[in-house]
């Protein structure tokens, strides 16, 4: 997990994927989240559940002065650290199916069509709280509020190296959303996404592991304002 934090970091300050300011306009590309977390699996493998913690939120600047990474305005302060789903206050979930279009008994070189489905955050002020250890079955009203719900597009993943890394990317449309308050200011994803935004997730272990980006889609001025 450390690693793959500092990898995601990485691409969080790569040029044009550097995060938006809360008065500055985010235009068609750029970054809206940034997401670490991981899929877990279905015994037979043909569907399972991905979840993600947000270290990275546009509108909300996650850097000290000496420009060292704050991880205070998203997860949990004390000794709960390294960063996680257990104590992050935002918790992506999105339950998919899996459609293999090569045996990966066979090949390295593998095919899986995600169809669409949906995506939902959930905001909890006490993430320990969170009951996780059996994602898909779990009662997941331990999970947090729901703050914003997505309709996520069907999409191709893939692997060149039997699922040791994978890439997968998707587009998620925001149906819903509502106001809570994040660190003592109010948020809403419909000021930052409103026309959805694309994902490009790279994973590892048969995604087990999963770190990238969501980049803001165009259609219109946004400007994000906070107090």
């Amino acid at each position: 997990m450390r690693y793959a934090m500092f990898v995601l970091l990485g691409f969080l300050l790569v040029g044009s994927l550097a995060p938006i300011n809360a008065a500055d306009p985010a235009g068609a590309g750029q970054v809206a989240i940034g997401f670490s977390g991981g899929s877990t699996w279905l015994p037979d493998f043909s569907g399972g559940t991905c979840m993600w913690h947000l270290p990275m939120v546009a509108g909300y600047t996650a850097f000290n002065a000496d420009g060292t990474y704050s991880p205070a305005l998203y997860y949990l302060p004390g000794p709960t650290n390294p960063p996680s789903m257990q104590n992050g206050y935002l918790l992506w979930v999105s339950d998919f199916k899996a459609q293999y279009m090569d045996d990966p008994t066979k090949n390295k070189f593998v095919r899986v069509q995600a169809p669409a489905g949906t995506a939902t955050i959930y905001f909890n002020a006490n993430p320990l709280s969170r009951d996780l250890k059996d994602p898909i079955h779990n009662d997941r009203t331990t999970w947090g509020t729901p703050v914003a719900t997505f309709t996520r597009t069907a999409g191709l993943l893939y692997t060149t190296d039997g699922f040791a890394s994978d890439t997968f990317i998707f587009t998620a449309t925001l149906t819903s959303s509502t106001t809570f308050t994040l660190n003592g200011k109010p948020f809403n994803f419909k000021r930052l996404v409103p026309n959805g935004m694309t994902c490009y997730e790279s994973g590892m272990n048969g995604s087990s592991t999963e770190i990238g980006n969501c980049v803001a889609i165009g259609g219109g001025s946004l400007v994000i304002t906070l107090p």
